[in-house]
Protein backbone atom coordinates (compact mmCIF):
# COMPACT_ATOMS: atom_id res chain seq x y z
CA UNK A 1 0.00 0.00 0.00
CA UNK A 2 1.40 3.45 -0.83
CA UNK A 3 0.75 7.23 0.46
CA UNK A 4 -0.60 9.77 -1.50
CA UNK A 5 3.17 10.79 -2.14
CA UNK A 6 4.36 7.58 -3.43
CA UNK A 7 5.85 6.38 -0.60
CA UNK A 8 4.98 2.58 0.86
CA UNK A 9 2.95 2.41 3.95
CA UNK A 10 3.88 0.51 6.84
CA UNK A 11 1.46 -2.11 8.04
CA UNK A 12 0.42 -1.66 11.64
CA UNK A 13 -0.40 -4.06 13.98
CA UNK A 14 -3.24 -2.29 14.26
CA UNK A 15 -4.64 -3.52 11.05
CA UNK A 16 -4.96 -7.08 12.45
CA UNK A 17 -8.22 -7.72 13.43
CA UNK A 18 -8.47 -8.29 17.20
CA UNK A 19 -11.52 -10.94 18.87
CA UNK A 20 -13.42 -8.62 20.61
CA UNK A 21 -13.55 -10.27 24.20
CA UNK A 22 -17.48 -8.95 25.01
CA UNK A 23 -18.67 -10.76 21.59
CA UNK A 24 -16.78 -14.26 22.73
CA UNK A 25 -17.57 -13.86 26.59
CA UNK A 26 -21.36 -13.31 25.80
CA UNK A 27 -21.91 -15.85 23.37
CA UNK A 28 -20.14 -18.51 25.60
CA UNK A 29 -21.52 -16.67 28.72
CA UNK A 30 -25.13 -17.00 27.05
CA UNK A 31 -24.83 -20.71 26.30
CA UNK A 32 -23.29 -21.28 29.82
CA UNK A 33 -26.61 -19.58 31.17
CA UNK A 34 -29.01 -21.33 29.18
CA UNK A 35 -28.18 -24.74 31.28
CA UNK A 36 -28.81 -23.68 34.77
CA UNK A 37 -26.94 -26.87 36.81
CA UNK A 38 -28.27 -25.47 40.34
CA UNK A 39 -27.43 -26.86 42.90
CA UNK A 40 -26.15 -30.26 42.02
CA UNK A 41 -27.44 -32.01 44.72
CA UNK A 42 -30.96 -31.42 44.24
CA UNK A 43 -31.44 -32.37 40.62
CA UNK A 44 -32.67 -36.13 39.87
CA UNK A 45 -29.65 -38.71 38.62
CA UNK A 46 -31.24 -38.05 35.21
CA UNK A 47 -31.56 -34.31 35.16
CA UNK A 48 -27.50 -34.63 36.34
CA UNK A 49 -26.54 -36.42 33.71
CA UNK A 50 -28.63 -34.25 30.92
CA UNK A 51 -26.82 -31.52 32.26
CA UNK A 52 -24.02 -33.43 32.15
CA UNK A 53 -23.83 -34.32 28.60
CA UNK A 54 -24.64 -30.94 27.61
CA UNK A 55 -21.95 -28.91 29.19
CA UNK A 56 -19.33 -32.01 27.47
CA UNK A 57 -21.12 -31.12 24.17
CA UNK A 58 -20.14 -27.21 25.13
CA UNK A 59 -16.56 -28.84 26.24
CA UNK A 60 -16.28 -30.31 22.68
CA UNK A 61 -17.01 -27.28 21.04
CA UNK A 62 -14.24 -25.27 22.79
CA UNK A 63 -11.46 -27.75 22.54
CA UNK A 64 -12.21 -27.97 18.89
CA UNK A 65 -12.13 -24.20 18.67
CA UNK A 66 -9.13 -24.09 20.62
CA UNK A 67 -7.17 -26.22 18.52
CA UNK A 68 -8.01 -24.35 15.70
CA UNK A 69 -6.65 -21.25 17.20
CA UNK A 70 -3.20 -23.21 18.40
CA UNK A 71 -3.11 -24.39 15.11
CA UNK A 72 -2.70 -21.15 13.53
CA UNK A 73 -0.67 -19.80 16.14
CA UNK A 74 2.26 -22.47 15.73
CA UNK A 75 2.52 -21.61 12.16
CA UNK A 76 2.54 -17.84 12.81
CA UNK A 77 5.48 -18.52 15.05
CA UNK A 78 7.20 -20.72 12.57
CA UNK A 79 7.33 -18.19 10.28
CA UNK A 80 8.49 -15.14 13.05
CA UNK A 81 10.73 -18.37 14.17
CA UNK A 82 12.68 -18.72 10.62
CA UNK A 83 12.66 -15.10 10.18
CA UNK A 84 14.26 -14.25 13.56
CA UNK A 85 16.86 -17.58 13.37
CA UNK A 86 17.89 -16.66 9.19
CA UNK A 87 16.33 -20.13 8.76
CA UNK A 88 16.34 -20.80 5.37
CA UNK A 89 12.73 -23.20 5.52
CA UNK A 90 10.52 -22.55 2.53
CA UNK A 91 6.91 -22.41 2.29
CA UNK A 92 7.32 -25.90 1.36
CA UNK A 93 8.65 -26.96 4.39
CA UNK A 94 6.72 -25.06 6.91
CA UNK A 95 3.90 -26.29 4.87
CA UNK A 96 5.03 -30.06 5.11
CA UNK A 97 5.38 -29.23 8.73
CA UNK A 98 2.08 -28.61 9.33
CA UNK A 99 0.03 -31.82 10.46
CA UNK A 100 2.75 -32.32 13.04
CA UNK A 101 2.57 -28.70 14.38
CA UNK A 102 -1.34 -28.90 14.58
CA UNK A 103 -0.81 -32.40 16.15
CA UNK A 104 0.49 -31.04 18.86
CA UNK A 105 -2.45 -29.63 20.25
CA UNK A 106 -4.90 -32.80 19.23
CA UNK A 107 -4.95 -32.83 23.37
CA UNK A 108 -5.57 -30.25 25.73
CA UNK A 109 -3.04 -29.80 28.62
CA UNK A 110 -4.10 -31.61 31.97
CA UNK A 111 -5.07 -34.77 32.87
CA UNK A 112 -7.09 -36.44 29.37
CA UNK A 113 -10.69 -36.61 29.16
CA UNK A 114 -12.79 -39.50 27.88
CA UNK A 115 -13.55 -39.19 23.65
CA UNK A 116 -16.83 -39.01 23.13
CA UNK A 117 -18.19 -39.04 19.75
CA UNK A 118 -20.12 -35.77 19.84
CA UNK A 119 -21.64 -33.26 17.49
CA UNK A 120 -19.65 -29.90 17.58
CA UNK A 121 -22.25 -27.17 18.83
CA UNK A 122 -23.68 -24.88 16.64
CA UNK A 123 -21.39 -21.74 18.40
CA UNK A 124 -18.08 -23.60 16.82
CA UNK A 125 -18.74 -21.94 13.92
CA UNK A 126 -18.65 -18.41 15.29
CA UNK A 127 -14.71 -19.39 16.74
CA UNK A 128 -13.88 -20.88 13.49
CA UNK A 129 -15.50 -17.09 11.47
CA UNK A 130 -13.28 -15.16 14.38
CA UNK A 131 -9.94 -17.32 13.63
CA UNK A 132 -10.25 -16.82 10.09
CA UNK A 133 -10.69 -12.82 10.60
CA UNK A 134 -7.41 -13.18 12.24
CA UNK A 135 -6.09 -15.36 9.94
CA UNK A 136 -7.79 -16.43 6.82
CA UNK A 137 -6.61 -20.06 6.32
CA UNK A 138 -5.66 -18.95 2.32
CA UNK A 139 -3.12 -16.08 4.04
CA UNK A 140 -0.58 -19.13 5.33
CA UNK A 141 0.50 -19.67 2.04
CA UNK A 142 1.44 -16.18 2.05
CA UNK A 143 3.49 -15.39 5.34
CA UNK A 144 6.24 -15.17 3.78
CA UNK A 145 5.11 -11.28 2.13
CA UNK A 146 3.77 -10.05 5.40
CA UNK A 147 5.56 -7.36 7.04
CA UNK A 148 7.31 -8.42 10.45
CA UNK A 149 4.61 -6.23 12.80
CA UNK A 150 1.58 -7.57 10.90
CA UNK A 151 2.89 -10.97 11.71
CA UNK A 152 3.28 -9.77 15.27
CA UNK A 153 -0.37 -8.29 15.32
CA UNK A 154 -1.35 -11.40 14.24
CA UNK A 155 0.43 -13.18 17.20
CA UNK A 156 -0.69 -10.93 19.50
CA UNK A 157 -4.98 -11.30 18.65
CA UNK A 158 -4.48 -15.26 18.31
CA UNK A 159 -3.00 -15.31 22.03
CA UNK A 160 -5.58 -12.89 23.35
CA UNK A 161 -8.33 -15.23 21.33
CA UNK A 162 -6.74 -18.83 22.46
CA UNK A 163 -6.85 -17.10 26.35
CA UNK A 164 -10.10 -16.14 26.57
CA UNK A 165 -11.62 -19.89 24.90
CA UNK A 166 -9.01 -21.57 27.52
CA UNK A 167 -10.66 -19.45 29.97
CA UNK A 168 -14.09 -20.21 29.28
CA UNK A 169 -13.15 -24.10 28.41
CA UNK A 170 -11.42 -24.79 32.66
CA UNK A 171 -14.90 -23.54 33.88
CA UNK A 172 -16.78 -25.61 31.93
CA UNK A 173 -14.18 -28.22 32.83
CA UNK A 174 -14.77 -27.51 36.58
CA UNK A 175 -18.65 -27.41 36.39
CA UNK A 176 -18.41 -30.79 34.62
CA UNK A 177 -15.89 -32.24 37.36
CA UNK A 178 -18.28 -31.36 39.67
CA UNK A 179 -21.72 -33.19 38.00
CA UNK A 180 -19.82 -35.86 37.28
CA UNK A 181 -18.67 -36.39 41.21
CA UNK A 182 -22.40 -36.03 42.17
CA UNK A 183 -23.14 -38.81 40.24
CA UNK A 184 -20.52 -41.21 41.56
CA UNK A 185 -21.23 -40.43 45.04
CA UNK A 186 -24.86 -41.12 44.51
CA UNK A 187 -23.69 -44.66 43.54
CA UNK A 188 -21.06 -44.81 46.56
CA UNK A 189 -24.04 -44.16 49.16
CA UNK A 190 -26.56 -46.40 47.33
CA UNK A 191 -28.82 -43.14 46.73
CA UNK A 192 -28.56 -44.49 42.92
CA UNK A 193 -28.04 -47.47 41.75
CA UNK A 194 -26.78 -49.48 38.49
CA UNK A 195 -30.40 -50.51 36.93
CA UNK A 196 -30.77 -46.74 37.41
CA UNK A 197 -28.78 -46.76 33.81
CA UNK A 198 -31.36 -48.70 32.43
CA UNK A 199 -34.14 -46.27 32.60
Amino acid sequence: METSDGRAETERPDDVPHPEEPHVTDLLDHLLDDIDAGVVSQLSLSELRDVRDRFQSIEGGLSYGRRLIQGRLDIVMCELDRRNTGGAESLEDLLTRLPSVLAQHTRGAGAPRPVRDIELPAFTEDLSAQADAILDPTAITHLSELTEPRITGIVDALTQFERQVSTKRHEVHRIIDELQEEIVSRYRSGAASVDDLLH
